[in-house]
């Protein structure tokens, strides 16, 4: 008797290659599927991949549990990378979309049709990414300068994979404005792990050994960064999306 396949949903990509599996905390088990292809397939490859699914699967279930519900607005926001943390005061108004507002220390407004679960978390998303540019660029730029390398810029965003990123072709720094949710130990590993790629673009030998020159601890954090999402709230919908 063959054992029931986990709930799934199919999503057709025309840049897709091959089939691919992604397993969020928002959206479960996801079969990304190139263009044409035969979807009377893919039981049987999930069947071929049970075992990393009900893994994958498991840890999502754990991340919800401790991040808690995805559509529940936030009565408070705490970035631990910067140590600090906001109550947010919600208020349905007439505007068309949600404004944030810091009206006193430690206190966001959120003003606008706060009943939007979609609006307040675009707004939400924005103001996370301005406290990025706020805090993570000028972090990132001093620990440069101890490096002593350099690069173009460093942008922020929401990135859905990846806590960074380094474009050799641009020499542009990519952070994610979520790491403003890790520990400051973490996200300080990160942001040394982009500036390394500028003296080395890959994950050579050089690349690790330049990596633990400059932090010791590097294989500790490495470790600790793979359970780094839990730090990350539901709302964010950031996805979970352990490498295969």
């Amino acid at each position: 008797m063959h054992q029931a396949l986990p709930p799934y949903t199919v999503r057709e990509s025309r840049r897709a290659k091959h089939v691919r599996f992604q397993v969020s905390v928002p959206d479960g088990l996801v079969v990304v599927i190139p263009e044409g292809f035969d979807r009377r397939r893919i039981p049987e490859l999930i069947d071929g991949k049970r075992r990393w699914i009900e893994r994958a699967l498991k840890t999502v279930e754990e991340q919800r549990a401790v991040r808690g519900p995805l559509d529940e607005r936030p009565e408070a926001i705490e970035l631990q990378a910067i140590g600090r943390t906001w109550r947010l005061d919600w208020r349905e108004t007439p505007l068309r979309r949600i404004a944030v507002h810091d009206v006193e220390p430690g206190v966001l407004l959120m003003a606008g049709p706060i009943g939007d679960r979609e609006e307040w978390k675009t707004a939400l998303r924005r103001w996370l990414i301005e406290r990025g540019r706020e805090h993570l660029i000028p972090w990132t730029e001093r620990l440069e300068t101890n490096l002593g390398v350099s690069h173009s810029r460093i942008s922020i965003r929401c990135q859905k994979t990846r806590w960074g990123s380094y474009s050799t072709k641009t020499g542009r720094i990519n952070l994610n404005a979520q790491l403003l949710f890790l520990p400051k130990h973490l996200a300080q590993f990160v942001m040394l792990h982009e500036l390394c790629h500028v003296t080395y673009p890959d994950h050579s030998v050089q690349f690790w050994d330049l990596v633990r020159q400059t932090e010791p601890e590097t294989d500790r954090l490495r470790m600790e960064l793979r359970a780094a999402w839990r730090y990350v709230p539901a709302w964010v919908m950031h996805p979970y999306r352990p490498a295969m």
